[in-house]
């Protein structure tokens, strides 16, 4: 298969989904700011925050890969820094799948059928975001290295990025502590890794996401990999067909 084709259409594919993501963002907000207005309870900031780190990874990918496809290779340095900040960045879009956390807490005055529609949509953002980023860089992965080895690279880092979950959820770290706190992150994970329950919670946590996140991601893949097969095949019997 020619692997510049498969991200083009990839690419192509994934557009009609993203417009989806950008419905479900703009209900999410909504609800949000309705919640406020309608029960007598304070806007919730955070998950508002959230959502705004939960797009900063696609919106890297896309820059990137906008560079990376037009072939500019003075600005090679910018599509690697884009995608390293994707590699940071990408836990805060599989996060919101942790806000249904937020369903146990005691809110008398909100419906809890309410709060339920509003998590669900800011989670379906979530692996939303998350699926179509890492898609577009399994495609680019696979222009770099054989498919076998490009699936273990993303199950591995996607078993490392639940493992940010982790520290983001139960140690209240955030992606640019990366940066800004890295004695003190490392500092905490340690003492994790030193307690055998909490280690223990960590590993079941970041495995069973793993697996949850896979599951969802092989679902995307299924839909969008079938196509770019079908196009393959018209075009290598029907070579007349425009490329």
């Amino acid at each position: 298969m020619n692997q510049h084709f498969e991200l083009l259409i990839t690419t192509a594919l994934l557009l009609p989904m993203l417009g989806s993501t950008i419905l479900f963002s703009i209900l999410t907000v909504g609800l949000l700011f309705a919640r406020a207005r309608i029960y007598p309870y304070p806007l919730y900031k955070p998950m508002l925050l959230n959502l705004f780190l939960a797009w900063i990874p696609i919106v890297c990918v896309s820059i990137a890969l906008f560079f990376f496809l037009t072939s500019v290779t003075s600005q090679l340095w910018l599509v690697i820094l884009l995608l390293c900040i994707w590699f940071v960045f990408f836990p805060n879009s599989t996060y919101l799948v942790t806000e249904f956390h937020h369903l146990k807490e005691e809110v008398n005055t909100v419906p809890f059928w309410f709060d339920t529609i509003v998590i669900l949509s800011l989670a379906l953002c979530g692996v939303l975001l998350g699926g179509f980023s890492l898609l577009l860089i399994h495609r680019m992965l696979d222009l770099s290295v054989p498919p076998v080895f490009s699936w273990l690279l993303i199950i591995i880092y996607l078993f490392v990025s639940n493992v940010g979950i982790y520290i983001g959820r139960f140690l209240r770290f955030n992606s640019w502590d990366v940066l800004t706190n890295p004695l003190g992150l490392v500092k905490n994970v340690l003492g994790v890794l030193k307690d055998r329950q909490k280690a223990r919670s960590l590993l079941l946590f970041s495995i069973l996401f793993t697996v949850f996140l896979l599951t969802f991601y092989l679902f995307l893949y299924s839909t969008v990999t079938p196509i770019i097969w079908i196009l393959e095949t018209l075009i290598k019997h029907y070579p007349s067909l425009p490329r």
